[in-house]
């Protein structure tokens, strides 16, 4: 059972984290620009390092996840320790994003204050 869990927690995970990531990097270029009207090259840096980053944390964290992972004994418990893994890796999705919307806000006013 153990191997069945890891299989569908990798693939569901991968895919939730691909995703979103896709997602975040195609909305947030627009909001991201917006930070950097005059450097066009430089938000669209930001915009793939975030995505580079996200992706390997994330996946990272999914793929490292799986050496706490308790014995499996039925299919109950197959989905209690997917969900839970799954949440927690949604969680962290949703702070990273938060932490990358912050940090492009404070670099966009550094270079606003040093334009002055």
């Amino acid at each position: 059972m153990n191997q069945i869990t890891y299989i569908l927690y990798i693939l569901l995970s991968s895919t939730i984290v691909i995703l979103v990531g896709n997602w975040c990097y195609k909305n947030g270029k627009v909001y991201i620009l917006s930070y950097f009207p005059n450097d066009i090259n430089f938000g669209n840096g930001i915009n793939k390092l975030l995505r580079i980053a996200y992706y390997l944390l994330n996946l990272g964290l999914a793929i490292w996840s799986l050496h706490s992972m308790r014995e499996i004994k039925n299919s109950v418990e197959v989905i209690l320790e997917i969900s839970s893994r799954l949440s927690f890796i949604l969680l962290i999705i949703a702070s990273l994003h938060f932490i990358n919307i912050y940090t492009v806000y404070l670099i966009q006013k550094h270079f606003k204050n040093q334009s002055k």
